[in-house]
């Protein structure tokens, strides 16, 4: 395709190849498919990097190895696409849709994504910055949405359900899942996968998983995820709500956790902001750090703010230092649960200004502190 085409009815089944888009045009299905005979190696729609700027949209894909192939494209917009029943089941072979050659800053609205052999969305390595939104993706034979080494990709506001795993996360960086329902599946954010953000939304019947994985490249090895973020929303499952095995500077944050088991560890550090789950389950050394953020104010003894005071805790990391208000908005651990220890223990800080010192449980570092 080089022009504009509206599709005027289904076209296939195609024994190889469906469409190819070379240029910046729209390719309009009207609500027909694109239907293949599963040869392998097929693509049902193929929009190539010459096609940067292209849309696809109100077309079904289907019968092929891979439904919807965008290969090094950029600023494509497809939207009212479904992909569904490509691959071959019996080998667990073939997308709905997949992002290869460095796909990036696409946008994909309102798809649907099912049943197709092996990943329903699969964002791959180089893919950066695409977006996925309201879309529906279920019931793919292993994940429904996979992104692998790469960064900034979203999936928001959609449904995701049906399939072993909901949404993997492998070595990529900032990814954010916001204000999704998943249901019947976890969110797997394994090996070296950094600042992954999950706000909002629902996982039910799920968990979310962080992993430490071995790496086949020598040179990415052993790594664990850092810097996950659970912020908001609800997790509700029969079994553990959280599973952090190996990764560090987990938070959670605000969100609601429904299940017999919250917090299970293994060899991990998570910090809960707003949110105090149960001792957690510990198949190895771990602690978690009950936080809340800091609301006090340093004042003298005719009232006025002290600026300049410095709150750190007893293991000399830093609180923050106080505003010209006397404020110092930063987290506080109040108390700190460790896995060897089997217990809960209190936090002190210590105040410091103009060498003067001061030493005080955490709990205690709220409201207004005279100097």
């Amino acid at each position: 395709m080089v022009a504009d085409y509206v599709l005027p009815a289904d076209l296939g089944p195609c024994a190889g190849d469906g469409l190819r888009v070379r240029r910046a045009v729209v390719l309009d299905g009207n609500g027909h498919l694109v239907r293949g005979r599963g040869a392998p190696g097929g693509v049902g729609v193929q929009v190539d990097g010459s096609a940067s700027g292209a849309r696809v949209v109100h077309l079904g894909i289907t019968g092929f190895e891979r439904g919807l192939r965008l290969v090094k494209a950029e600023r494509v917009r497809v939207e009212g696409v479904a992909a569904h029943d490509n691959g071959d089941p019996a080998a667990r072979v073939g997308y709905g849709i997949d992002l290869a050659g460095g796909a990036s800053r696409n946008v994909l609205v309102r798809v649907q994504v099912f049943r197709n052999a092996d990943e329903g969305i699969h964002v791959g390595s180089g893919a950066h910055e695409n977006r996925i939104v309201e879309a529906e993706v279920h019931d793919n034979g292993r994940e429904n949405v996979y992104f692998l080494r790469n960064h900034g990709n979203v999936l928001a506001r959609s449904r995701v359900w049906g399939a072993p795993t909901a949404v993997y996360v492998k070595h990529a960086a900032r990814t954010v899942l916001e204000e999704n329902r998943i249901t019947s599946g976890n969110v797997h954010v394994r090996g070296d996968s950094r600042d992954t953000l999950l706000v909002g939304g629902v996982v039910a019947r799920g968990a979310v998983v962080l992993q430490r994985y071995r790496d086949r490249d020598a040179k990415i090895g052993l790594r664990a995820p850092v810097g996950t973020t659970v912020r908001g929303g609800r997790i509700a499952s029969d079994g553990a709500c959280v599973r952090v095995e190996g990764a560090t500077a987990t938070t959670l944050e605000d969100v609601t956790l429904d299940c017999p088991r919250p917090l299970e560890l293994d060899g991990a550090t998570v910090v809960t902001l707003g949110v105090r789950p149960g001792p957690p389950r510990c198949s190895g050394s771990g602690r978690v750090e009950h936080a809340r953020r800091g609301a006090l104010r340093v004042l003298d003894a005719d009232g006025q703010p002290v600026p300049g005071v410095e709150v750190r805790r007893t293991d000399g990391s830093s609180v923050g230092v106080t505003d010209a208000r006397g404020a110092c908005p930063g987290v506080v651990v109040e108390s700190v649960f460790t896995c060897a220890e089997g217990r809960m223990e209190e936090t002190e800080v210590v105040l410091q200004r103009e060498g003067r010192t001061r030493t005080l449980p955490a709990r205690e570092l709220r409201g207004e502190l005279r100097w």
